[in-house]
């Protein structure tokens, strides 16, 4: 419906430019300028901070329980005690708003919903927040957003500003997918592939999941799966001078600490022109346990990838890493069939 034809208010980020945040499952809209300031942990259990140009915005933390009841309404009752108590003795009082709404109780697909807010010194870095916990059994974890306020905001606005973003938070991929996107890029992942490693930094992205060995039969003499993004920004300075595959001979050749490769063969990947390697395992005898069972077990485990391209649309230098078993030889080419590059 029409806000102005209905007289409802609109919305706080009514006409501003939001960007996908997905990261460990959970996928909102949020500001365009919000990304990770600071990330931890597994999909089992850690912690997300987003920020915005003047600090701190979101915090969602989450852990994965072994019961179906937890108690969300205690822990978050304990939460605000603690958050009183805190502010007491730093001598900066803080009221507990205790008809705060932020996600209606009626949604299915979270249980347990507790709402929260509170409201400090208005003149503080952080002058209020607002929020709430849940528990969802599909995920079977229990988790925790909270949007802050900063100086002088009004609390009925970031109550307001919660309810919006917060309304069409999930927290879990579908159909064995999870979406990673921050930073303006934004991948989908099979869900079996679990985040190892996260680098960020001035646009420089590196991310690798793994898909650990399955246990007996299935995983002799198989190596982890692995899948690994790279992004490099001004590829026109980088490239300067070099052609793609010198530049990615040095840079990601010769710097893999897991896969040797052989020479680069040229390609098309995702409308630019590209360079393929196929190789295996650095280690001697992880290439070579994997090629013994092979042999022994009748099958063939598809040769490691890297593939390298230039958006010249982004102007940003791209590398995909890939080891995968013959089950999940599709994986790369889907996963980099949902890649928007530019």
């Amino acid at each position: 419906m029409d806000t102005a034809q209905s007289g409802a208010p609109a919305p706080v980020l009514f006409g501003k430019s939001r960007a996908l945040l997905g990261w460990q499952g959970f996928t909102m809209h949020i500001p365009r300028e919000w990304n990770p300031g600071k990330f931890s942990g597994t999909r089992a259990k850690g912690d997300l901070r987003i920020d915005d140009p003047n600090g701190v915005r979101i915090e969602i933390s989450w852990e994965k329980v072994s019961t179906k009841t937890p108690d969300i309404a205690k822990s978050v009752a304990n939460f605000l005690k603690q958050l009183q108590k805190n502010g007491k003795k730093s001598k900066m009082p803080l009221q507990i708003s205790e008809k705060a709404h932020v996600i209606s109780r009626k949604r299915t697909d979270k249980t347990q919903i507790t709402n929260f807010g509170w409201v400090g010194d208005a003149n503080a870095g952080i002058s209020c927040g607002y929020g709430f916990s849940w528990y969802c059994p599909v995920c079977e974890r229990v988790a925790f957003a909270q949007l802050f306020g900063h100086k002088n905001e009004r609390p009925g606005k970031i109550e307001a500003l919660a309810r919006e973003i917060f309304g069409e938070l999930e927290c879990h991929g579908t159909g064995g997918w999870e979406t990673w996107s921050a930073f303006d890029f934004a991948i989908d992942v099979p869900v079996e592939f679990e985040l190892k490693n996260a680098k960020i930094l001035l646009n420089k992205l590196d991310l690798e999941w793994i898909r650990p060995r399955p246990i007996a039969f299935q995983g002799w003499g198989r190596r982890a799966e692995r899948l690994r993004l790279q992004r490099f920004p001004v590829a026109n300075v980088l490239l300067d001078g070099k052609t793609l595959e010198e530049w990615s001979d040095w840079n990601i050749v010769s710097k893999n600490k897991i896969l040797r490769v052989g020479a680069a063969q040229e390609t098309l990947i995702k409308g630019h022109e590209g360079l393929i390697y196929e190789g295996g395992a650095k280690d001697f005898r992880s290439h070579l346990t994997v090629k013994l069972f092979d042999k022994i077990l009748r099958r063939t485990t598809p040769a490691a990838q890297i593939r390298v391209w230039n958006c010249t649309q982004s102007n940003r230098i791209f590398a995909f890493e890939s080891e995968v078993s013959s089950a999940n030889i599709h994986v790369p080419d889907d996963v980099l069939d949902g890649l928007a590059c530019h």
